[in-house]
């Protein structure tokens, strides 16, 4: 037993080789407010608790956690006595003696005893005085033992556990330790007198990692890498030290992160020396077998291992803190640290080459004989057993697809090699199939090739013909709408009447094929006589996708009130009667919606939508879905004044673009940049990022309408680039044909965004009846269907032009057709704060945030609210749900700063908002 010599650390190569390999020393001890303030607090305020138990595996900062306890007692004036135990204190007398030798120094008045050799007495004599002094200490005072786990000596932990029952209220034992010590903690619990600190609570938060890295071992990793760092190591402080004495030695800081695991020389010696070394031979042996399975019970140890005691194993693991975290409440199924498994699986491939796969062949048994076929098939495939898992995985290929699995087939099939594939056509449809999904499109042409060889072969030719139904899904998304209009015509004579998947699959692409070629009459009438089979109609994913495109139709021709009811229904439906993510039903739909809703200056819900999809937008959608959820999001992000956020989503969508191989969504990253430049002014900006934009414009032809483009198309960029430039003469003329040829197509939506853009083209050519005309056309249209961003988005040059059409009216007859509540809307919208900075550039010298408007939603709400209706009151006046209803009260508070509904109404009424 060793007592502390000082607050600030350790000062022996003795002490510090129990916490790290010696030549590794001084351990990491990081300042208190780097990551152990909150746990300090929670050692310090430990109210009527005897015992605080800081409980963890190797290198988790127990001993530097005491440390700073310690340290803080002596700034404090607490008395505080620390031993760090070894296993000679397991004797006893021994540790009485010691102890009792502490407490003389207490007495004395000294804080920080040194090691002490008490003279001989009995033991009972020691013990039976030492628990009379300490219950009788009236000095607050903390005892501090270090490294319990060494204790195992059961007349010693029966010891403590009267030690803990006679502590005055004025004294606290602090044990560390690796395993739960066996002194009652069930009835320390029970009586509440325990604080438990563990592994969880010990471990590095992202924030805590980053401060360590970069402020203490002065690392300047990037963020991305520090997350990488963080997420491997799990918070465990020590392989994160680790990690960092590794990359002071190195320049590739990033080659280095990505490929840092238990194979690490440090790490690894470590966990050799510190851990393993403690463990006996059947114990190293049981932790290496297991480490091959990412989660583990008794049984499946039992099977795999050929062993009876799993259970017992486990126990002792769990017990001894050996980097075993439980996964189910019932503390059945377990798994190991990452770190500590990839080390293991390191050792048992030297130790025993081979081994493995055996091991994994028989989890894989284990698996199906319980009916788990998908572990099953990932232990197959880590066996190296190919062929015996292309089998599983063709005899559940169905429920998975199904399911929604799709990155997980993928991921399999991908493993199977090609001839195994040939011999289950099953699988080559569904390599197909994930394939198209996942864009790897240049991957899925091969596949689509050799299924369609089965046209002439009477067994297979189901699957040729289902190779064309995944070609339809290609072809629309990779926008070769013409061929796929041809294609998926074909296609639906061919199919037949009960495949209701296929049919759905086919009849929504060609449906968006025609829709993209303005054929909305002809994409209305498939859709329609697709619900008229029953099997079509009863399938709640089938009618989401059809709302869906129907939804497009509304959009585009301007129809804004019925698509958001069209959107809103399809998604309620579609999420209360389908699960999983097949073929991208609910993205379809939440991106239409999201649009939608933007449009209507529905922000809260806008993001909230979208941000709900995005994981899926970036790794399965289509280019529409692409570009809707980030060019949206990038614009919710600049309203709030967030500007590297804004950069970063269109960063990640010219990313995606170029990727997928779309040049459209690569362009739309440009035209987004350059539509934000000229409202802001940066007329140079706007126009190079312009001429990079088309660049890479060659998507954009006559006659072709994708949703996503449908008013930022790069001719729309540039002639709001040249009004911004002074040159407005051809522009006007421009849009005044460009204004005829989209009613003429039914493209209302568009036509409203180039009404604006040649207002302002005639305001700028000082042709102002001209432009309120223009105006007022347009506010004629938009007042009856809700489009609020179309006007908003145009920035300060349309609130201009605005705020001069209305002086130009004001005290006289406002136009007819126009609602008049809108217009109230608009212009409040317009001239608020929020919507002045909504596209300037952040002035020199601002300081704060600018209050967030009320949307036009939000007002309406807040005006029932104020007339004295309830929730349900105003849910019905407002066709609402009366969770949509909460959700706008609690938007309204927050962007009010009102602690409740009254307060709301008194803040709105005092701004002016409600009469």
């Amino acid at each position: 037993m060793h007592s502390s010599p000082s607050p600030s650390g350790f000062s022996s190569a003795e002490s510090i080789s129990r916490i790290l390999p010696a030549k590794l020393a001084p351990p990491m001890s990081a300042p208190s407010h780097l990551q152990r303030q909150k746990l300090l607090d929670l050692m310090i305020e430990t109210g009527p608790a005897r015992l605080v138990l800081i409980r963890a595996a190797a290198g988790f900062g127990k001993s530097t956690l005491m440390q700073q306890y310690y340290a803080h007692c002596l700034a404090t004036g607490r008395a505080a006595i620390w031993f760090n135990l070894d296993v000679a204190d397991n004797d006893l007398q021994r540790f009485v003696k010691h102890l009792n030798a502490g407490f003389d120094r207490l007495s004395e008045g000294q804080q920080a005893p040194q090691p002490v050799h008490p003279e001989q007495h009995s033991l009972s004599e020691l013990s039976l005085d030492l628990l009379d002094r300490i219950a009788a200490t009236e000095t607050p005072f903390s005892l501090l033992l270090d490294e319990f786990e060494v204790i195992q000596n059961p007349q010693l932990l029966d010891f403590v556990r009267q030690l803990v029952e006679n502590l005055p209220p004025n004294g606290r034992l602090v044990i560390t330790s690796r395993s739960a010590p066996d002194i009652g903690l069930g009835r320390i619990r029970a009586r509440g007198q325990l604080v438990e600190i563990g592994p969880s609570a010990l471990r590095f938060s992202l924030d805590e990692a980053t401060r360590f890295i970069r402020e203490k071992h002065a690392l300047q990793l990037r963020d991305n890498e520090i997350a990488t760092l963080h997420r491997c190591t799990e918070g465990w402080a020590a392989a994160i030290f680790l990690a960092t004495l590794s990359l002071h030695d190195r320049s590739d800081h990033a080659a280095f992160v990505s490929s840092f695991s238990g194979s690490n020389l440090e790490l690894a010696e470590y966990l050799a020396e510190d851990i393993l070394a403690r463990q006996s031979e059947e114990c190293r042996l049981f932790l290496m077998e297991t480490s091959v399975l990412s989660q583990f019970c008794a049984p499946l140890c039992d099977a795999v291992t050929g062993r009876q005691d799993s259970q017992a194993m486990i126990e002792y693991l769990e017990k001894a803190n050996l980097f075993l975290f439980p996964l189910d409440n019932d503390r059945s199924w377990f798994r190991y640290h990452s770190l500590f498994a990839s080390f293991l699986s390191d050792a048992l491939n030297r130790q025993h080459p081979g081994r493995a796969q055996h091991l994994h062949r028989a989890a894989a048994s284990w698996y199906l004989s319980v009916d788990r076929p998908v572990p099953a098939i990932e232990a197959l495939l880590r066996a190296g057993a190919s062929a015996e898992a292309a089998v599983q995985i063709a005899a559940h290929v169905d429920e998975l697809k199904d399911a929604g699995r799709a990155r997980l087939l993928l991921r399999w099939l991908d493993q199977i090699p090609s001839a195994e594939l040939d011999a289950h056509p099953k699988l080559l449809v569904a390599y197909a199939w994930t394939l198209v999904l996942s864009r790897r499109f240049q991957d899925a042409v091969p596949i689509l090739h050799r299924l369609e060889a089965y046209e002439t072969d009477g067994e297979r030719q189901g699957y040729a013909l289902e190779a064309e139904t995944v070609r339809c899904l290609l072809l629309v998304m990779t926008e070769r709408v013409e061929e796929c209009c041809a294609a998926g015509l074909k296609q639906l004579d061919r199919l037949p009447p009960d495949e209701l998947f296929q049919y759905g699959v086919v009849t929504n692409s060609l449906a968006f094929s025609m829709i993209s070629t303005s054929r909305y009459d002809e994409a209305r009438s498939l859709l329609s006589r697709a619900l008229q089979r029953p099997a079509y109609r009863r399938s709640a994913y089938m009618r989401g996708l059809a709302g869906s495109m129907e939804g497009i139709i509304d959009l585009v021709q301007g129809r804004l009130g019925n698509a958001l009811a069209r959107l809103q229904t399809a998604a309620e439906r579609h999420w209360n009667d389908t699960a999983g993510e097949t073929l991208g039903g609910r993205p379809t739909i939440v991106v239409i919606l999201s649009q939608a809703l933007y449009e209507a200056d529905e922000l809260g819900e806008t993001e909230q939508a979208l941000l709900d999809i995005l994981p899926y937008a970036r790794d399965n959608s289509t280019p529409d879905q692409l570009i809707v959820s980030h060019v949206l999001l990038a614009r919710l992000a600049l309203l709030r004044g967030d500007r590297d956020q804004w950069l970063r989503y269109l960063a990640e969508l010219e990313q995606l673009g170029q990727q997928v191989g779309s040049s459209r969504v690569v362009c739309t990253s440009w035209l987004e940049r350059a539509r934000v430049a000229t409202l802001e002014g940066r007329l140079d900006a706007a126009e190079q990022a312009l001429r990079s934009a088309e660049l890479m414009s060659d998507w954009a032809r006559p006659g072709l309408t994708l949703y996503a483009s449908d008013v930022d198309l790069p001719s729309i960029v540039r002639w709001r680039l040249r009004i911004a430039q002074g040159d407005c003469a051809e522009p006007a003329a421009a849009l005044a044909e460009a204004i005829v040829a989209a009613q003429g197509s039914q493209h209302h939506r568009r036509a409203l965004k180039l009404r604006l853009l040649r207002a302002m083209a005639l305001a700028g050519l000082h042709q102002d009846g001209a432009a309120f005309e223009e105006l007022t056309l347009a506010l004629r249209f938009a007042s009856h269907e809700g489009f609020l961003r179309t006007f908003l988005d145009e920035g300060a040059p349309m609130a201009a032009l605005l705020k001069r059409w209305a002086a130009a009216h004001q005290g006289k007859h406002q136009p007819s057709g126009i609602d008049a509540q809108f217009l109230a809307t608009l212009l409040e919208r317009i001239g608020s704060d929020r919507a002045a900075a909504s596209t300037a550039a952040p002035g020199p010298g601002s300081h704060g945030e600018p209050l967030e408007a009320l949307t036009a939603r939000e007002i309406q709400v807040i005006r029932l609210l104020a007339e004295g209706h309830r929730n349900r009151v105003i849910a019905e006046k407002m066709f609402l749900s009366e969770f949509t209803v909460k959700s706008h009260l609690r938007n309204i508070n927050a962007k009010l700063g009102a602690q409740g509904r009254t307060e709301a109404v008194a803040i709105a009424r005092s701004r002016g908002l409600i009469d």
